[in-house]
């Protein structure tokens, strides 16, 4: 693969040199070519160079990072965000399926995300799709729109629009108002990144729901769920208490 023309974007110069430096010894792959201290800065260099990728800070004075993009239609370059942001904040960056190094950066990290991006770089996915989904998760006082890998590009799914996850081997079948959907990920990969979303629940070994959009929830001939198209599930005996714990602590029993 041909050199990654990159720059930074950081007001603090200190962080810009231990990236730097960083790069220099680690990522063989990556050129930096500049530096820039603010977003208006940035952008004369995106436009003066060919910029393949930004590693871009959020936390900057005057107009923070994703200022970045309203300068841009389609961004043609990839970028990976360095925060400080809280848990919850990085849990949105999972869920948009947009690269992140979280500071202080670590060596392991940055050859992580450096990979995902030279993947990316040889894809087809709109980088644009990304970032604006992100905005609008970290808007919100929940996330929002999942970033699914489906074929050969990720589809930004509305949760409140994914009725269940059903486990298909190391695949997962995603089910949603419109139809069902394949991905290459495992149904644990969702759980995790939902862990801390109140509306989806682990009922079975094969079946990750939306609580929210259960039509009944039934304990004769059986522990399940059911849905508007009549799908039922079953919920594994091991799950029915701290499922109904769930779901009375959200007030849905």
């Amino acid at each position: 693969m041909k050199t990654i023309k990159a720059i930074i974007v950081d007001d603090e110069e200190n962080a810009r040199l231990i990236l730097s430096n960083f790069i220099g010894e680690f990522c063989p792959s990556v050129e930096i070519i500049a530096e820039a201290e603010d977003v208006k800065s940035a952008v004369k260099l995106i436009n003066k160079n060919q910029v393949d990728l930004v590693f871009l800070d959020i936390e900057m004075p005057n107009e923070n990072g994703f200022a970045l993009f309203d300068y841009f239609n389609k961004p043609t370059f990839e970028t990976i965000f360095c925060t400080a942001y809280s848990e919850y904040a990085i849990k949105a960056f999972e869920v948009s399926a947009t690269d992140y190094l979280l500071k202080p950066i670590g060596i392991s990290k940055l050859k992580e995300a450096i990979e995902k991006v030279e993947n990316k770089l040889l894809g087809k996915n709109n980088a644009s799709d990304n970032i604006m989904v992100l905005k609008e998760n970290l808007s919100e006082r929940g996330i929002r729109k999942i970033g699914i890998l489906i074929g050969d590009g990720i589809v930004f799914m509305d949760l409140n629009d994914i009725l269940y996850f059903e486990a298909d081997g190391s695949y997962t079948l995603i089910h949603h108002k419109n139809g069902s959907d394949l991905t290459v990920k495992k149904i644990k990969h969702f759980e995790d990144l939902l862990s801390s979303d109140k509306r989806f629940f682990r009922i079975h070994r094969s079946y990750l729901i939306n609580v929210s959009q259960i039509k009944k929830y039934s304990k004769k001939e059986g522990l399940s769920v059911t849905y508007d198209d009549k799908v039922l599930l079953p919920i594994s005996r091991e799950k029915k208490e701290e499922f109904e714990e769930f779901m009375q602590l959200n007030n849905i029993l």
